[in-house]
């Protein structure tokens, strides 16, 4: 395959995951997809842990997800 992709590991569990994400992603749109894979998969296991920990190196990525803002529009 061509292109790029995302992976995921998970040390307690074991579990890795792999994403093929095309031949046009960025690499910032991969390691963007890679957080967010991880923080899914932490919430469908369902896990009683308090504190998880995800390790990742591209301070770019964290900086963006930090600054996401959520709004509603309001209708009319």
């Amino acid at each position: 395959m061509e292109g790029n992709g995302a992976g995921v590991y998970g040390q307690s569990v074991g579990r890795r995951l792999s994403f093929f994400l095309g031949r046009y992603a960025t690499v910032f749109q991969t390691e963007i997809y890679a957080i967010l894979a991880c923080v899914q998969e932490i919430q469908c296991q369902n896990r009683p842990e308090k504190y998880v920990s995800n390790c990742c190196d591209s301070e770019a990525a964290l900086k963006a997800l930090k600054a996401v803002r959520t709004t509603s529009l309001s209708v009319r």
